[in-house]
């Protein structure tokens, strides 16, 4: 039963091989002239993160780690326990062998965490929970948006 409108044809490549090399990959510095936001691009990126369904603790979770330089593992498990509200310091715990300290928070750093710990429901050991209240997976595509909207 063959086709005749298929005829069989010969492979043009061998397997495992490439015709041509992939290109190189640009320096960073060839690419962009800085590798850091500048405060009104944070602004703006806190601003958009605020519009969201949980914008108060996306805004948060954004001006937190901007000011501290937190990695997304060492922000999703910051403990309310962690933070001092009394002197304004917050106790940060790193990830990758980094060595842990104790952050000042600015006032509205304070407020913001403040205003967070009363609508949190239900309340959790964690600053940062998802809907269910849970810590440690929380959605990013909300963060992912807002840098598209800043």
């Amino acid at each position: 039963m063959t086709k005749p409108h298929r005829a069989p044809v010969a492979p043009t490549t061998v397997n495992g091989t490439v015709a041509h090399r992939p290109p190189r990959r640009q320096r960073n510095a060839d690419v962009r002239a800085r590798e850091y936001l500048t405060d009104s691009e944070v602004n703006r990126l806190i601003g958009a993160a605020g519009k969201n369904r949980y914008g108060h603790r996306d805004a948060t979770m954004v001006l937190v780690a901007y000011r501290h330089g937190l990695r997304a593992a060492e922000l999703v498990t910051l403990r309310w326990d962690a933070v001092d509200f009394a002197h304004g310091r917050i106790h940060v715990y790193r990830v990758k062998s980094g060595s842990e300290s104790v952050h000042p928070l600015s006032g509205g750093e304070l407020r913001a965490l403040r205003r967070l710990k009363r609508e949190q429901d239900p309340a959790s050991p964690f600053i940062f929970t998802s809907e269910r209240g849970t810590s440690g997976r929380i959605d990013p595509a909300p963060l992912n948006l807002c840098s598209e909207g800043a």
